[in-house]
């Protein structure tokens, strides 16, 4: 399988659920006319598991994966509640909110990294191949979020609020993520 296929495979993949909810979480008030807003913070949230995925993939260190695979869930709950507290808000916000899917996507990328080095072509060069993957889990996000919002878009055609959206979604995030991060304790 080629890199770019591997990574929306990956990405894609409902044992991977964990990677769709923290999607959901990050987007969980927009609806299709938000889709630009969106795409920008799946791309962040791609920047930073681009990062750690590189890094951790040349093995320049490691974190114990009892402890990545707490941490993500905890990046969910986090986002579900920031989402929560945070409307539209100021440019100050957006770009908090930026940094934070970028910050967490660092997370997600020690995840990443494991399947990563054990899947990826051998034959294709390291960076070539890299890239490819991270371009494959980035086409997949993209394919996520526009379901998400397709489907946000219904709700409101059916006339769900953007609050009660965001109190629903979120709501869901925050309990599924503590009932993960419970499940995972590192110690």
């Amino acid at each position: 399988m080629n890199d770019i296929a591997l990574g929306i495979t990956h990405i894609t993949d409902w044992q991977g659920y964990d990677h769709m909810l923290y999607l959901l979480a990050l987007v969980a008030r927009y609806d299709l006319r938000h889709a630009g807003k969106a795409a920008l913070l799946a791309t962040a949230f791609t920047v930073g598991h681009s990062l750690t995925l590189a890094v951790a993939s040349l093995d320049l260190f490691r974190v114990p994966g009892n402890w990545v695979e707490f941490l993500i869930p905890v990046t969910i709950l986090v986002t579900a509640l920031w989402s929560l507290r945070s409307g539209e808000g100021s440019a100050q916000t957006r770009r908090r909110t930026y940094a934070m899917a970028a910050v967490f996507g660092l997370i997600h990328g020690l995840g990443f990294s494991s399947f990563f080095r054990i899947s990826r072509d051998e034959t294709a060069g390291f960076i070539g191949g890299l890239f490819r993957f991270n371009l494959g889990v980035e086409i997949g996000q993209l394919v996520i979020v526009a379901v998400l919002l397709a489907m946000a878009s219904l709700l409101r055609a059916a006339k769900v609020s953007e609050r009660d959206q965001q109190l629903f979604v979120c709501g869901g995030a925050v309990f599924l993520s503590l009932v993960m991060a419970l499940e995972r304790l590192p110690w």
